[in-house]
């Protein structure tokens, strides 16, 4: 089980940001939050492993948030889905390592290796 709000996470990140270069691993809620509401702004994440985790990267799809780029992460078993779309705490999205930006114009998601 998670902990209360604020722990569990591996990496949270907000605004001009970039998340490279991570290994994340065993975090119970989520290996990445990006994001909270609409606080998002500039924030790129790529070449990260992220492994046995709740969710792998959960990614604010709130009105109002702002540019994300999510490309070429390796997520492997994560409990609730690769990259989901938050809407604060709540999942709001299938997993978007499948769909890509499901019409979040906001969103870049590709080029992610989920197992």
């Amino acid at each position: 089980d998670a902990d209360a709000p604020g722990f569990g996470v591996g990496i949270s990140v907000e605004a001009d940001t970039t998340v490279s270069g991570n290994v994340v691993e065993n975090a119970p809620l989520y290996g990445m939050q990006i994001g909270w509401g609409p606080y998002l702004r500039n924030v790129v994440a790529t070449g990260n492993i992220i492994r046995k985790v709740g969710t792998g990267i959960a990614v604010s799809v709130v009105e109002g948030a702002g540019t994300a780029i999510i490309s070429d992460n390796v997520i492997d078993d994560a409990l609730n889905g690769a990259i989901i779309g938050q809407r604060w705490a709540d999942p709001a999205t299938a997993d978007l390592a499948q769909s890509g930006n499901a019409g979040y114009a906001h969103l870049t998601v590709e080029r992610n290796h989920v197992s």
